[in-house]
């Protein structure tokens, strides 16, 4: 089943270029393989997963995973060598803050 969307078209206002550029090419990848709506949805789907850490049904999870072998290794590679972020708890954010202002 062959889609005719023009991918290019379907960014959204709020992506930045990062996110935009790993969604369409996990549509570039699956264009001849669904039609358009359920192309943007599972898309979507995966760029949720990817960049929000959102759970799905365990079904919907496996399906994505098998789908996006390709694109997510392709940007994770990319991510290697960028900054990551560390999450703290506040309290523990202050705990280091307080001893450090004690030495």
């Amino acid at each position: 089943m062959k889609t005719s969307v023009e991918i290019e078209s379907l960014r959204t206002e709020h992506e930045s270029d990062e996110q935009w550029e790993v969604r369409k090419n996990f549509m570039m990848e699956h264009k001849d393989n669904f039609a358009e709506e359920e192309l943007v949805t599972l898309a979507q789907l995966f760029t949720n997963i990817e960049f929000l850490g959102c759970r799905y049904p365990p079904q919907t999870m496996k399906r994505i995973a098998q789908m996006s072998e390709k694109v997510s290794a392709k940007y994770r590679e990319s991510r290697k060598n960028k900054l990551k972020r560390t999450f703290v708890q506040a309290s523990d954010a202050a705990e280091q803050k307080a001893k450090r202002s004690f030495k």
